[in-house]
């Protein structure tokens, strides 16, 4: 894999006021082959003497979850209430950059939808990943799988009841755009989940060449995601969290944690040409 060198951590990078918005299309495939060899690594590491079958045994003695791994989506998932606030029953949902365990593997024991779409560039991948709630949805038909950009996806506007983009605005390519189409494809009164880490200037100049920078080049604060959804939503949870309750406080200053119905507005186009 390439490393990442301190000149090319300056380059290729649109800055916008003090955020880091938008990557070059090189810099953001480096981050996704770190993103998947870290995963493919991390389930080998799952497999090694026997662990899953083993993990199988113990789950049918309903000791342990029957999928194995996480991403932090139980952490996640205290954040957002338990998801209390969502409908037990839904007709379309999709989770953007779902991973390799997905948010959804938890959200469903609350809010089942009729039909789910798994989202991520790496899906393809991560179905192969055995034990996971993919790779069960995937081979039981229970779920559509897309592997294209947010940035390029084909779904219609105004779709689905439940979009969810927890952890993911740093590691797309234009930030701006991946928003902008989480908010157009979700349905007027349709619910968007947004969790994400927040960086400043001083937590960019502190990591900066860290390991595992590679894998997230864009940073963004709270004031450049609220100005997207803030008439846009009317917000069911919304807190910043501190650093020192965030995932990673010596990288980021806090946490988003946000979710909203989407209200029912005339659309609009802005000055690219983008529904919003």
């Amino acid at each position: 894999m390439p490393t990442l060198t301190a000149r090319e951590i300056k380059d290729g990078k649109q800055v916008t006021e003090k955020y880091i918005i938008k990557i070059s299309r090189e810099r953001w495939e480096m981050a996704q082959e770190w993103e998947k060899e870290h995963w493919v690594k991390t389930q080998k590491m799952r497999a090694k003497y026997g662990k899953n079958i083993i993990w199988k045994f113990i789950a049918l003695l309903g000791l342990k979850s029957k999928y194995r791994g996480d991403d932090w989506n139980y952490w996640w998932k205290r954040q957002f209430n338990d998801y209390n606030f969502l409908p037990e029953v839904i007709e379309n949902a999709i989770e953007l950059g779902c991973g390799p365990y997905t948010n959804f593997r938890l959200i469903i024991e609350r809010c089942v939808p009729k039909h789910l779409f798994l989202s991520d560039p790496l899906i393809r991948t991560y179905v192969n990943f055995k034990q996971t709630f993919v790779s069960e949805m995937y081979r039981k038909g229970l779920c559509i799988i897309d592997d294209q950009t947010i940035e390029e996806f084909p779904f219609a506007p105004d779709y689905f009841d439940l979009c969810v983009m927890i952890n993911v605005l740093d590691h797309v390519q234009d930030a701006e755009l991946c928003m902008k189409n989480a908010i157009n494809i979700t349905k007027p009164g349709g619910i968007l989940i947004i969790g994400q880490d927040l960086t400043d200037e001083e937590d960019m100049h502190r990591i900066e060449g860290a390991e595992g920078e590679v894998g997230h080049p864009i940073k963004i604060g709270h004031d450049w995601l609220d100005k997207f959804i803030k008439r846009k939503f009317e917000s069911l949870i919304y807190k910043i969290l501190p650093r020192e309750e965030g995932r990673a406080p010596i990288a980021h200053y806090g946490t988003y944690i946000f979710a909203g119905k989407k209200l029912n507005y005339k659309k609009t186009k802005d000055s690219d040409g983008i529904k919003v």
